[in-house]
């Protein structure tokens, strides 16, 4: 193995660093091994680390990205005269007879062959993502992903697909490039629990990523030929094979793995190098089945149960896009007799199908609005409705209405915390006394990224660290960081948690609300009830080791 230097640039001045056998890790956190000071710098940023017979650079998951010769990568294999740049900081990799004297390299472009531009490279695909035997290297890199992740008798040629009509397609059981790739993507999505999957013609090669744990992550690169083709099967599943191809389409199909059969809902947007498809994983194997699989905590399980009993009322979840609202709301529902009791959902789209339940697509190109189908729905013989969003004034004072007139009214409104929800209902001129006798469970919630079992690793608490985790510490002197590893794609994290904050109603709430309310005069009253701030919750997943202090300031911080 070569013998490098880690050398500071810019006028920083600090010793080299000699890259051996042992990874160097860089980053803020004092355990570092090259702690820096810099407010841009994540606290575990980076590593660099020995890698067939060379060396690599790999971010780990940090804030504001590593960079190598300016260019953002996730794991990029380096040479002497690259320069990483880690926040604020930059250093050249140099050999060591180089270190001193003599005029620097100039930085050049980080080269494709050797970087991964941007994905988290399996461990078996070659570091310059040349094959080491007769398949191709996205073949290779997309293999060892499936190989490492479970469950292993999962395999891409037993993968089949099932076109629009419901009818098992031979598409995909031939032994093309085509058809072995979209099997693998499919197979390797699923392994990843992806809930997307992006398939991007970028020009010079076909990028593949999926959405794991809410964050992107790249697969592999493809060759435009493939990826044309893999395009190609995909719009024959949806039997939009006639279509043009400058054309925004959506369309859905479906696959068949060895245990389970997993829905997709396909999107076709033109761009600059092609048409980019984005398939939306509909795979029920990763849905909840009761309150308590979400992670909420007994007494708001409990508490959630006692309101959708009730037979009016109002219970609303709030939180962003993609947080988990309807899933949360779906359990509700759950909890219902659906046999004694006309439940109807309004959604937009309706993704999943429940038992017992007549559920409406919106539909706002033909005026089918939230508002509007809520005043038909009425008119329906309701006991439940769910309405998917309410985000205007006649859905906000149409669902109030209904649920002071015997409906039970679950919806969900994107507002930041629970109190932030009340206020945001005031906002859309829905009447005090409604909003205040209407409500009986605000819920708010945020998705948080879990550490991977598999490679988390336990650093010190500083002071800073011990104050804002304060009594949740219960006197443990460590916490858990992120590092990264095949079996969570190397980001660190698999899987994802709920944090849940709950206002519960009662009459001095009530009376706060009809009073012209303030945020002061809300904490002070909710203060006195069993109240946990979402922040809170996540300090308390910090403190058992399920999550990282970073990722919970990402989220909720």
């Amino acid at each position: 193995m070569p013998t490098f230097l880690l050398k500071p640039v810019g006028g920083i001045d600090a010793p080299p660093a000699t890259l051996g056998d042992r990874p160097i890790a860089i980053g803020r956190h004092p355990d570092n091994d090259i702690p820096i000071r810099d407010d841009l710098a994540s606290r575990f940023h980076c590593v660099i680390e020995p890698c067939d017979g060379g060396f690599r650079v790999r971010d780990l998951g940090s804030r504001n990205g590593t960079k190598v010769n300016e260019e953002r990568v996730e794991v990029a294999v380096l040479k002497p005269g690259d320069v990483v740049a880690v926040g604020g900081h930059a250093f050249r990799v140099v050999a060591k007879g180089a270190a001193s004297g003599g005029r620097a390299p100039k930085p050049r472009p980080a080269d494709p062959a050797r970087t991964n531009g941007g994905r988290a490279r399996a461990p078996g695909a070659s570091s310059a993502g040349r094959p080491s035997g007769g398949a191709p290297p996205w073949a290779k890199e997309l293999a060892s992903v499936i190989r490492n992740l479970p469950p292993k008798e999962e395999r891409e040629e037993r993968v089949r697909l099932i076109d629009a009509d419901g009818r098992e397609s031979a598409a995909l059981s031939g032994e093309g490039a085509g058809a072995l790739a979209a099997r693998m993507i499919l197979l390797a999505a699923s392994k990843s629990h992806a809930t997307d999957i992006h398939i991007e013609p970028r020009g010079e090669h076909t990028r593949v990523r999926v959405r794991s744990d809410g964050q992107m992550v790249t697969l592999t690169q493809m060759p435009p030929g493939v990826g044309e083709r893999v395009l190609a099967l995909f719009r024959t599943a949806c039997q939009l094979k006639t279509a043009p191809r400058d054309a925004v389409l959506d369309g859905h199909f479906s696959a068949r793995f060895t245990s389970r059969r997993v829905d997709y809902r396909a999107s076709f947007t033109p761009s600059v190098h092609g048409q980019k498809l984005v398939l939306r994983v509909l795979d029920l194997r990763d849905a909840p089945t009761s309150l308590f699989e979400i992670g909420m905590p007994r007494y708001m399980v409990d508490r959630v149960r006692k309101t959708v009993h009730k037979n009016q009322g109002m219970m609303l979840v709030c939180g962003p896009t993609g947080s988990g609202k309807t899933t949360t709301l779906y359990q509700g529902l759950r909890e219902i007799d659906r046999e004694r009791r006309n439940v109807v959902t309004i959604e937009d789209p309706v993704e999943y199908r429940l038992e017992g339940v007549t559920q409406i697509p919106a539909d706002l190109d033909r005026g089918n609005t939230f508002g509007a189908l809520l005043r038909s729905v009425l008119r329906q013989d309701p006991d439940v409705i769910f309405v998917g969003e309410i985000r205007d004034e006649e859905t906000a004072q149409v669902a109030m209405q209904a649920a002071m007139t015997g409906h039970l009214v679950f919806s969900t409104v994107h507002a930041k915390d629970t109190m932030g929800a009340v206020f945001r209902l005031l906002d859309l001129n829905v009447e005090r006394h409604l909003v205040a006798n209407a409500l009986d469970l605000v819920l708010a919630q945020r998705l948080v990224r879990r550490l991977c079992d598999s490679c988390k690793r336990p650093v010190r608490v500083t002071p800073g660290q011990a104050m804002r985790l304060g009594r949740y510490l219960n006197g443990a002197d460590q916490i858990y960081a992120a590092t990264g590893c095949a079996r969570c794609l190397r980001t660190g994290y698999r899987g994802r948690k709920a944090l849940f904050e709950l206002l519960s109603f009662n009459d001095e709430l009530r009376d706060a609300v009809l009073n012209n309310p303030t945020i002061a005069t809300m904490k002070k009253i909710i203060e006195q009830d069993l109240f946990t701030t979402l922040l809170q919750s996540g300090l308390q997943m910090v403190a058992r080791g399920e999550t990282s202090l970073d990722e919970v300031e990402r989220v909720v911080g």
